[in-house]
């Protein structure tokens, strides 16, 4: 067993890193090109192990007990609402008027028919307005109906708003955005980036909130913003994304800012891509607080940053999801990165990488500085598949990666306090890209590579580097 430490530097400085960080009036046009729904939008991969088959209906069973089970089909000819892709401010105007109407005479439940549905309308300089959802309702689309932002040149907009609300339900049909028609003005700053155009927006600590069986495709933003916006440490509480079809946004599928008690499950989140971060799930709370995160049994697949990223989110669960990146793009960043201000367990996925990204075949990234590493938590890494991609954390601590499978795969750790790594399965043609280690403190039992015990002599105390060879 021989140590070269030479060899790995030279390896780890093929390792780049970056850092994704996020920081949206004209008269629109009737006439402008309508997005392609059910071609680009509605069919997913076929793969997807959760198979979302077309358009969706929305659920029949109401999440929250709050919400009053009294039924109100909204009459668009009562309440002069177009459903042919005109007129978005009068649709705007009317379809708020008669959901407002609903909930004063005490409907729970609001259904909106079929019809292809233009809304925008002013909101201030930089907002473009769209649908307000009061508490206790449920606002459900026939599976055929189409809200869709009217083109606009505005930095940001939110097709629905929940803002300091409980006990909502959005299900069923279509949202779509405005990315293919979008102008980018600029802000008095000369920054033209536009990239708070969402398409559900959960703010100001809203809570008790279910998004379920909804397409949403073509923000210029995200599908969907979760964000605390009352003050340092707030959050958005008890939130339900569920079983949503999420394809073509420009930022983000689901971005997390300030969340608690969050599950973003059974999800088809795909093809994001357009301005940074690009991922299917970002946890990035800025001032605001996210913790108790579970993001599972999600089908992610041609994101273009990558499928999760936690940046400072404690208590995330990522767990039983397939994730597949490649076929040629260059890919800015692993499937799912974290940074050591957060914490997380990441278990049971199955991770698959076809071609290189930007950060080389790491199916897991820890990024890293220089500054100390605050948060005490473990991060728990165990029973993942990675496929053609490995692991590769680096100036941290306290983590555990135990019993996972790379096929073709590898595990790096540089400058690491308090690691385990135990149980592993690692299968590569070159024993010094399957292994390294350098500055690493910690303990190691049970690891193969290509089928034989491969044994690691990393102690709690003494730094240790390690790099093998044929």
């Amino acid at each position: 067993m021989t140590t070269y430490t030479n060899v790995f530097r030279n390896l780890m400085a093929v390792l780049c890193t970056s850092v994704c960080v996020y920081s949206c009036f004209s008269d629109p046009e009737d006439t402008a090109e309508p997005p392609i729904v059910n071609e680009n939008l509605s069919v997913t991969d076929p793969n997807n192990p959760n198979p979302i088959s077309g358009v969706m209906a929305a659920v029949t069973t109401l999440p929250y007990s709050s919400i009053p089970t009294r039924e109100y089909v909204i009459e668009l000819e009562r309440w002069d609402i177009p459903n042919n892709r005109t007129a978005p401010e009068q649709t705007t105007d009317n379809l708020q008027k008669a959901i407002d109407w609903a909930v004063s005479e005490g409907y729970g439940q609001i259904y909106l028919p079929e019809g292809h549905y233009l809304i925008g309308k002013y909101g201030n300089e930089i907002y473009q307005a769209g649908i307000e959802l009061d508490s206790d309702m449920a606002f459900l689309l026939d599976k055929n109906a189409i809200i869709e932002m009217a083109p606009n040149d505005k930095w940001n907009y939110c097709a629905i708003a929940v803002t300091e609300k409980a006990h909502v339900l959005i299900s069923g049909g279509t949202l779509l955005g405005d990315r293919d028609n979008h102008i980018y003005t600029p802000r008095a700053d000369g920054a033209t980036s536009h990239d708070e155009g969402h398409l559900i927006c959960i703010q100001n600590e809203s809570e008790y909130v279910t998004v379920e069986n909804v397409t949403l495709g073509k923000a210029n933003g995200d599908a969907i913003l979760l964000v605390g916006q009352k003050g340092p440490g707030s959050s958005v509480k008890h939130i339900d994304i569920r079983r949503n079809n999420m394809v073509d946004n420009r930022r983000q599928g689901v971005s997390v800012v300030g969340g608690t008690d969050v599950r973003i499950e059974d999800n088809e989140i795909h093809h994001t891509s357009g301005t940074a971060p690009q991922f299917g799930v970002d946890i990035e709370s800025v001032i605001y607080k996210s913790e108790d995160i579970t993001i599972k049994n999600n089908y992610f697949h041609h994101n273009r940053g990558g499928d999760v990223v936690n940046t400072d989110g404690k208590n995330v669960i990522v767990e039983n999801n397939i994730m597949l990146q490649g076929e040629g793009s260059t890919y800015l960043d692993g499937p799912i990165v974290y940074w050591k201000r957060g914490d997380l367990t990441i278990r049971n996925n199955d991770i698959t990488m076809t071609s290189v990204s930007a950060n080389n075949w790491n199916g897991i990234i820890m990024y890293s500085n220089d500054n100390p590493k605050t948060n005490p938590a473990t991060t728990y890494i165990y029973d993942n598949t990675c496929n053609n991609c490995g692991f590769y954390m680096y100036k941290g601590a306290d983590l555990e990666v135990r019993n996972n499978h790379l096929k073709n795969g590898h595990l790096v750790f540089w400058q690491m306090d308090n690691l385990t790594v135990e149980g592993n399965i690692v299968e590569h043609p070159n024993e010094c890209w399957a292994y390294r280690f350098l500055e690493v403190k910690g303990k190691a039992s049970g690891n193969t590579y290509n089928g034989d015990a491969f044994d690691i002599p990393l102690q709690p105390n003494t730094a240790w580097d390690g790099c093998w060879i044929n």
